[in-house]
């Protein structure tokens, strides 16, 4: 994967002088161009992911699901999901990653970007004029950062800006606009099966027998119909599940064995590898950003006598 990247945000609002709370608009943004035609692999990011495909044309794989993938296609990834892109040489999308506590920090009781945070995501598409305003909104993140009086206070208007745009469009979309895959219809039941027993011994001589199948023939049909290898899927599936344990306060032994790691070395080398920080580091990295997101909820009541729930400033 080639990609322009460029990292942004520290747009910072701090109140008083011995206030620990602060709004710190941290976030990615990056255009990539897929030159191998696919990701042989699935990955994931601790960040949701919204995606705008400008060029070329394929297919997008989110976690058992799959999108068509052409010009003007606006995508909602969730934080963690499996994901993986298939398309042709003219393929170029444009990117933006944030925390989903960073989307709670910047909601309001009336736009709550965080309510999307929950499945694998969301997809729409958009045209003409939609395209070109979110592709000016995206190129505007990416400009050089600016510094000083009022230079913070812009950065994060237009953060809210390019969200409220693009969740405007999920909202309106409703259902996700999934394409029918009579290949995905046939590994489910195997991906139902790998979630429901990651915490057992899994193999592929295990899973092949729960499924009557010899060990070749899973394997092919597997790879065939989902790109993924089979023990890269459950690996991966996993980590993931072991970084939802971790960011509950889990001990790092535990979430390993919870997860299905047969030994905490091979747990925290595998974690490290995938992740690039180590359980302990990660589980420690999450509650520093959970304290730091952390704000305080007010209840007022309203003269319409409604109660209302609004982040204290």
């Amino acid at each position: 994967m080639r990609e322009h990247r460029r990292s942004l945000g520290n747009a910072r609002l701090e109140k008083g002088e011995n206030s620990a709370r602060m709004l710190q608009c941290r976030y990615e943004v990056h255009i990539s161009k897929n030159d191998t035609y696919s990701m042989d692999k699935p990955h994931f990011h601790e960040d949701v992911e919204i995606v705008l495909c400008v060029s070329g044309e394929g297919l997008l794989f989110i976690g058992n699901t799959v999108f068509p993938l052409h010009r003007g296609q606006l995508f909602f990834i969730n934080s963690s999901v499996l994901h993986r892109s298939v398309a042709n040489e003219e393929y170029r999308c444009m990117v933006f990653h944030v925390s989903p506590q960073m989307l709670q920090v910047l909601s309001s009781p009336y736009t709550q970007f965080s309510t999307y945070c929950c499945g694998i995501g969301q997809a729409v598409t958009l045209t003409g004029d939609d395209i070109n305003r979110l592709e000016t909104l995206f190129s505007g993140l990416m400009a050089p950062k600016e510094i000083g009086f009022g230079a913070d206070l812009n950065r994060v208007a237009e953060v809210i800006n390019f969200l409220v745009e693009c969740f405007s469009h999920f909202a309106k979309a409703g259902k996700p606009q999934a394409r029918t895959n009579p290949g995905l219809e046939k590994v489910t039941p195997i991906l139902e099966y790998i979630q429901d027993h990651l915490d057992e011994p899994l193999t592929t001589a295990s899973i092949a027998e729960a499924f009557y199948m010899s060990k070749h023939y899973l394997c092919h049909l597997f790879k065939e119909h989902t790109g993924f290898s089979l023990i890269d899927y459950v690996i991966n599936c996993r980590v993931l599940k072991a970084r939802g344990l971790l960011r509950q306060g889990m001990r790092v032994q535990e979430a390993g064995e919870r997860s299905g790691f047969q030994s905490n070395e091979h747990f925290i080398r595998t974690f490290k590898k995938l992740t690039g920080v180590t359980p302990k580091r990660y589980g420690m990295m999450y509650r520093e950003i959970d304290l730091n997101m952390k704000q305080e909820v007010v209840t007022i009541k309203g003269q319409d006598g409604r109660i209302v729930e609004s982040i204290k400033a």
